[in-house]
């Protein structure tokens, strides 16, 4: 049984046109600057080592819709994002190298990372408002389940509206998603010319020593998935806002006065965690659950 906005949404589907995505231009991006000789072997932590050797779930896509009468120059906005990513592989320079064939590190050798072009016969609208999971991988530049030695690669999307999408997709084994954040916060930190840039660091391996995996292929788990049934949940702010309101008024005095007030991914994830642990507790009796 569905609701009526679930019944709406899937007529929607049903109705929308495939998303039509054609590659226009392929090339290959190089660090502005070449990587120092001490800096080419990137060593590989444990943690990457049994990592699954796939984009998913690190790719990204950002939105970018026109307003009024102002339309994108996407060649301006192309060499600005061809020349920037140039420049800050300068500072995550392993991303520009590739995977050994043992995935035991990264050889710096700055071959450069992959930059897509498209055209996508939609309105950014058409994909933000009612998106289709399944098709938002075209707009990225790698199969999610692809096992390859590139570590990243941008894919720029140019729709009939004239707005545009940035795909990108990060190995998971070389980075999680916060490492993904701190690189586009960085990337968007040079395209703006701003001076204050963050500093990485690539210590993984002292922290998390590599050890001898030899019979271990982290390959062996990676399964194409054909018929994956995705749903979406939409939360109003007003829900959002008024679950922030809960958390704190919930909160003993002694907890709140030393925290700040929750944030709304804060809040949002302690409900769904909440439902998944008396949904697990219903089914299982008493379990304890950490997150």
């Amino acid at each position: 049984m569905t609701c009526r906005h679930c019944s709406n949404w899937f007529n929607h589907c049903k109705k929308r046109m495939k998303l039509e995505v054609e590659i226009i231009c392929k090339e290959i991006i190089k660090p502005s600057s070449p990587t120092q000789t001490h800096l080419r072997h990137y060593q590989i932590s444990f943690l990457d080592q049994v990592s699954p050797m796939v984009y998913n779930p690190n790719p990204i896509v950002l939105f970018y819709s026109c307003h009024g009468t102002t339309q994108f120059n996407t060649t301006t906005i192309s060499q600005k994002l061809k020349k920037s990513l140039s420049d800050v592989l300068t500072h995550f320079y392993p991303l520009a190298g590739r995977v050994n064939g043992n995935s035991t590190f990264v050889d710096c050798n700055d071959e450069g990372v992959p930059y897509l072009e498209a055209r996508v016969k939609c309105k950014v609208v058409d994909v933000i408002h009612k998106p289709v999971p399944g098709e938002l991988n075209h707009l990225v530049p790698f199969l999610l389940y692809d096992i390859t030695n590139i570590t990243f690669g941008v894919q720029l999307n140019v729709f009939d509206c004239g707005g545009i999408a940035i795909g990108a997709c990060l190995s998971h084994q070389i980075a999680d998603g916060m490492s993904f954040f701190t690189f586009l916060n960085c990337w968007a930190a040079i395209a703006r010319e701003q001076s204050e840039l963050p500093n990485p660091q690539f210590i993984s391996a002292k922290l998390f020593p590599p050890k001898n995996i030899s019979g271990f292929d982290p390959r062996s788990g990676v399964v194409m998935k054909e018929n994956i049934i995705c749903k979406m949940f939409v939360f109003d702010g007003s829900v959002v806002e008024n679950l922030r309101a809960r958390y704190a008024a919930a909160a003993t005095p002694s907890f709140a006065n030393d925290q700040k007030r929750l944030t709304r991914v804060e809040a949002l994830s302690a409900f769904i965690w909440t439902r998944y642990v008396a949904v697990t507790r219903n089914q299982s009796g008493h379990r304890e659950h950490m997150l």
